[in-house]
């Protein structure tokens, strides 16, 4: 039915999954300089992390809804993981500025 057999694993539509995993790892590494490493102010600032962290939770609840759409249009099956991976995206976007603004006292 495609042209390219990647799109659809065990009838689930995947084209849009690297999107999210490349926001899980963005909003994961955010996670680690915050929490772990000792930075500079001048390195990460607070606007940078609700920035950051706003930006991605927005543009992953577009892919999953664009997901959706896709999906309903070719009669697949949704993807249980792309909805998991925008849940954890959208808790280190909700935790990272928290933590940051607990940790800096700003």
């Amino acid at each position: 039915m495609y042209t390219y057999n990647s799109f659809e694993t065990d009838g689930a539509f995947t084209l849009l999954r690297p999107v999210l995993i490349t926001f899980l790892i963005m909003s994961f590494i955010l996670f680690f300089i915050i929490s772990i490493l000792k930075t500079k102010q001048k390195f990460i600032n607070g606007f940078t992390v609700i920035s950051l962290s706003i930006l991605s939770i927005i543009i992953s609840a577009q892919v999953v809804i664009y997901h959706a759409i896709i999906v309903d249009e070719i009669s697949l099956g949704g993807d249980k993981i792309s909805m998991f991976m925008f849940l954890v995206i959208g808790a280190f976007g909700f935790l990272n500025p928290i933590i940051y603004f607990i940790r800096h006292g700003d």
